[in-house]
Parts: C-alpha cells; sequence; structure tokens
C-alpha cells in the first residue's frame, strides 16, 4: 500500500516537473519571439525613418513605416503606432498630400489623447494647426492651436506655446486679420520676456512692427523696432540683422525721411554683401532705387532697379523683377522716355500673366495709365486707367476694404488703453518682487541653481543614453541594408562634422543656422526665397536628424 502510494507520488511530482519545464520553455519562447517581433519593427521604423530624410524616397518611407504598422499592431504598443501615424503624416506632407496629412495626424492625436500623453499630443495639434493654415481653413487652424496651447500650459512646455502663438499670428496674417496677429505675438513675446530669451524677444518685436508697418500704423511700428534695436547688439545672425536694418529703412521711407532710410538700406546691403545674401541685397537695392526715384536722381534709380533685377532673377523672384521693371519704367517717363517705359512695362505685364501673379497688374496699369496721360494719349490713359481701377476692386473688395478700415479706426481707439494695461501689469508684477525681495531673493536663486543643476545632469545622461542607442540601432540598420560606408568610423570634432554625422544638408545648414538666430518660421522664409511650407519641412527634418522635438532641444544640443 505504501509502496503504492509513493509511485503515485513520483508519478504526480514528474508529471508536475515535465509541465513545470514545458510551460517555462513555453514562456521563454514567446518572450523571445516579442523580443524579435519589437526589433525587427524597430528596425524597418528606423529605416522607414532613414529614407524619409530623403525627400524623394518617401513612397519607399512608407511602404516601412506599414510594415512596422503591422508588427506594433500585433504587440499592441499604441506609443509607437501613434509615432508611426505622425510619421506618416510627416512623409505625405513632403509630397504636399495635406488631406492624408490631417488624416495621419488626427489619428496619432488620437491614440496619443488616449494614452494621457499631453506633451505629444500638444505637438501634433501644433501640426494639425499647420496644416489647416496651408490649406487656407483658418478656423480649423485655430481649433487646433488652441487644443495645442491648452495641452503645452498643463505640461509647462513654455517654447511650444511661444512656437503656437507664432503659427497663430500668421494663421491670422494670412486671414488679413492684423489684429489678431499682433495679439498672438505680443503673447508669444511675454513668454519668450518670462524666460529671457533674447533671440525670441529681438525677433517677436520685429515681426509686430512689420505686421504694425503692413497695417498701416507706423508708429506702433517704429515703437516695436527701437524695441527690437536695443537688443541687436546681441543679434549674431547677419541675416537677422538685415532683416531689421531693412524694416527700419521701410519706416523711415513711410515717413519721407528718405537720408535716415538711405543708410539703413545700405547697412542692409553691407551685411547682406559680406555674407552672400543675395535677397537682402536685392531688398536693399529695390529701396534705394526708390529713394533715387523719389529725389528725381533717375540715372541712380534705374541703375539700382537693373542690380536689383539681377539678383531677383539669380534667386528667381519673378515679383521682385515685376517691382524693379516698374521702377525703371517709372524713371523713364519722368524722363519723357514713353517708348522705353511702354517696354518695361509691357515686360512687367508679359511676367504677372505667364507667373499669374495677378496682385501685381494693378500697379502695372497704373504705370500704363501715367505713360500715356503725360505723353497726350488720352484715350489710352482712360482706358488703363479703367482697368486699374476695376481690377483693384476686384481684388481687394469693398468688404475687406471696410474691415481693414474697422480694424484701423478700432486699433487707433484701443491702443492707448493696451498700453496702459501693460504698464499696470509690469507695476503689479514689480511691486510684487520688491515685498518678496528682502525674505525669497537668496533662498530662490539657491533653489534655483540646485534645480538646474540636476536637472541638467539628468538631461545630460538621458541625451547621452538616446544618442548611443540611436547609434547603436542606426549603425545596425546599415549594416544590414550594406549602407555602412556612408557613416563608419566618423569622428565628432568639429560643428562641421557633427553637421556631416547627421546628414544636415547645406540647405538645413542654412535653416539651422537662422534657427540659431531666433529667426521665426516666416522670418526664415523670407531669407532664403521659398515658402513657409518648405521652411517648416526642413525644420522638421532637422528635428528627426537631431532627435530633438522643439527649437530649445536643437539649440542645447549644438551647444
Amino acid at each position: 500500500m505504501i509502496r503504492n502510494c509513493l509511485l503515485v507520488s513520483l508519478l504526480f511530482l514528474s508529471f508536475c516537473n515535465n509541465n513545470f519545464g514545458n510551460s517555462s520553455e513555453n514562456n521563454l519562447q514567446k518572450t523571445s519571439k516579442t523580443d524579435s517581433l519589437n526589433n525587427l519593427a524597430d528596425n524597418l521604423y528606423v529605416l522607414g525613418r532613414s529614407y524619409s530624410e530623403d525627400s524623394l524616397n518617401q513612397e519607399k518611407a512608407l511602404e516601412l513605416y506599414l510594415e512596422s504598422f503591422e508588427l506594433y499592431t500585433q504587440l499592441g504598443n499604441k506609443q509607437r503606432i501613434a509615432t508611426l501615424y505622425k510619421r506618416m503624416g510627416f512623409a505625405y506632407e513632403y509630397m504636399e498630400d495635406y488631406p492624408r496629412v490631417k488624416e495621419y495626424q488626427k489619428k496619432a492625436l488620437k491614440i496619443n489623447i488616449e494614452i494621457d500623453n499631453k506633451t505629444e499630443s500638444a505637438i501634433i495639434s501644433n501640426f494639425l494647426g499647420i496644416a489647416y493654415t496651408i490649406t487656407g481653413d483658418i478656423d480649423s487652424a485655430l481649433v487646433f492651436y488652441n487644443k495645442g496651447l491648452e495641452l503645452s500650459e498643463i505640461t509647462g512646455d513654455t517654447t511650444e506655446i511661444i512656437e503656437i502663438y507664432q503659427n497663430m499670428g500668421i494663421s491670422y496674417r494670412y486671414a488679413g486679420n492684423y489684429e489678431k496677429a499682433i495679439e498672438s505675438d505680443i503673447k508669444a513675446l511675454k513668454y519668450c520676456e518670462e524666460v529671457n530669451y533674447i533671440t525670441g524677444i529681438f525677433s517677436l518685436n520685429l515681426n509686430i512692427a512689420q505686421l504694425f508697418q503692413e497695417s498701416g500704423d507706423i508708429d506702433m511700428a517704429f515703437s516695436y523696432c527701437e524695441k527690437a534695436s536695443e537688443l541687436i547688439a546681441q543679434i549674431e545672425s547677419p541675416y537677422t540683422q538685415a532683416s531689421f536694418y531693412n524694416t527700419f529703412g521701410k519706416l523711415y521711407y513711410a515717413r519721407t525721411n528718405y537720408i535716415e532710410a538711405r543708410e539703413y538700406f545700405e547697412k542692409t546691403l553691407e551685411i547682406s554683401r559680406d555674407v552672400n545674401f543675395k535677397r537682402g541685397m536685392a531688398s536693399a537695392y529695390t529701396n534705394l532705387a526708390l529713394i533715387a526715384l523719389e529725389e528725381h536722381n533717375f540715372n541712380e534709380a534705374e541703375k539700382y532697379a537693373y542690380l536689383s533685377i539681377d539678383l531677383e532673377n539669380e534667386i528667381n523672384n519673378i515679383s521682385g523683377v515685376i517691382s524693379s521693371l516698374l521702377t525703371i519704367a517709372e524713371t523713364q517717363y519722368h524722363q519723357k522716355l514713353y517708348d522705353k517705359a511702354l517696354v518695361q512695362l509691357q515686360k512687367a505685364e508679359n511676367l504677372c500673366n505667364e507667373k499669374g501673379l495677378y496682385d501685381q497688374l494693378p500697379d502695372i496699369y497704373y504705370h500704363f495709365y501715367q505713360v500715356y496721360k503725360r505723353d497726350g494719349k488720352q484715350k489710352l490713359a482712360l482706358l488703363f486707367c479703367e482697368n486699374y481701377y476695376t481690377l483693384k476692386d476686384s481684388l481687394t473688395g469693398i468688404e475687406v476694404k471696410e474691415k481693414i478700415a474697422d480694424l484701423e479706426i478700432k486699433h487707433q481707439t484701443e491702443k492707448k488703453q493696451q498700453e496702459i494695461e501693460l504698464l499696470n501689469e509690469e507695476n503689479n508684477t514689480k511691486k510684487q518682487k520688491l515685498k518678496a525681495r528682502n525674505r525669497l531673493i537668496i533662498s530662490l536663486i539657491l533653489l534655483v541653481i540646485v534645480i538646474i543643476s540636476i536637472a541638467y545632469f539628468f538631461r545630460q545622461r538621458a541625451i547621452q543614453k538616446l544618442n548611443k542607442m540611436e547609434s547603436e540601432i542606426q549603425k545596425y540598420i546599415l549594416q544590414i541594408k550594406d549602407l555602412h560606408d556612408n557613416n563608419k568610423n566618423k569622428p565628432e570634432i568639429t560643428s562641421k562634422e557633427f553637421l556631416k554625422k547627421h546628414d544636415i544638408t547645406d540647405r538645413e545648414t542654412e535653416v539651422l543656422h537662422l534657427i540659431c538666430g531666433g529667426m521665426s518660421n516666416a522670418d526664415i522664409a523670407e531669407k532664403i526665397f521659398v515658402s513657409t511650407n518648405t521652411v517648416k519641412y526642413h525644420i522638421k527634418n532637422i528635428y528627426l536628424k537631431l532627435d530633438v522635438k522643439n527649437r530649445v532641444e536643437a539649440l542645447n544640443k549644438l551647444k
């Protein structure tokens, strides 16, 4: 009996051990399979990013993203799925397929909200705002910008808040609502002042000055330009400096102070020449030609206009070519050289029709009217005068004129009140600081130093770890795809080699240089003569290559 019991016990233990061994082996196999799938998905994702960095290979990037997506779906990795949706949106943005951009960015936003990733949700909301702005749906853009602001305020991401307010200003500017554009830029400016971001403070003051100039308020434009001038000595970017002097020159020109205007335009020309900034040189020549024209120095005006045309043709800025042709025509009909003036005007009209730049046709017709009027050909003069007013009214519209007039009146009546409110806020802040200074200043400084030191230490460690991990993954992928010969044994010693290591192109280097100068996306677009959308492509490409999320992280990594 006892023997039988022992045999049964031994058999039971043996059965349990076998089952336990099989279960452990199965678990190990499942873990190994999961790790293998995850590694394969990661490799496909990173390789897809490498293809996406080449704007000609977005189709291949999307193909790899989809393969990676299937694996992440099997693994149930929502965070990676959300990231893939965002990257797919970037790929379609390169391809200018904005319906797909919105579709995939919305999917990414939905998942990030589900997993409560507020930081990423704010960034994607900003991207969606940009996409809707590009497609002309300003109302939808503002909805996503406000969502991004709400989330950024929760996470305390000051950099993202500043960028969203700047993008909102661009949207309002596209819509012709200068009042709201100025309001958004002023909010961004306040955040820059809170963190003492000098280049941001300078750029926003300059941008607000340009908005006031465009809306016709030269006094307010001067006020903000003078605030920017207080910081010009701390701005190292020659492109930003050239933009500042050019803007100040235009303000003096608007006040008919041609002596001061000429000095600023010549300063713009000098700085632009030093760095071969052709757009800055062309703008300076155009403005110097206008001053010479006002002073009836026709030979000099024509000389500057032709210099401007040469540069505008080099950078393919047809609008600038047309403006310079009009200046040349004006110098000629002032000298009664009517036939020559008509030749220039005909060239300008042909360019407008060929390139679809119809907004410049009213100015061309106005100059046609002036030529025929001075030449005594009244019927032709009357015809072009009628064409001028007809086309001008059709382009601007009566409702738009009334809206602009209302905005100007409203701005004039509220301008002083806004200044008083700003001064009151500043005075209240100063009083509160003075009351608390004697008790808290030393302890606050020490606390801030300790917090910053600790944060900086852990941040540097995290960045180094992430960089090392990404470098190892990248090397592994490149070995698999026989791409190791492009990035093998690259030393990290100089800034040029740093840029080369991250595959930063010459155009991206130029954009990165302008970012370091504190320029907004719109300012960068103006300086390098491309659209704001193209600038955004380059900036996002730079972020991807440096593995950063915003401008501050990019600057820190460069340092």
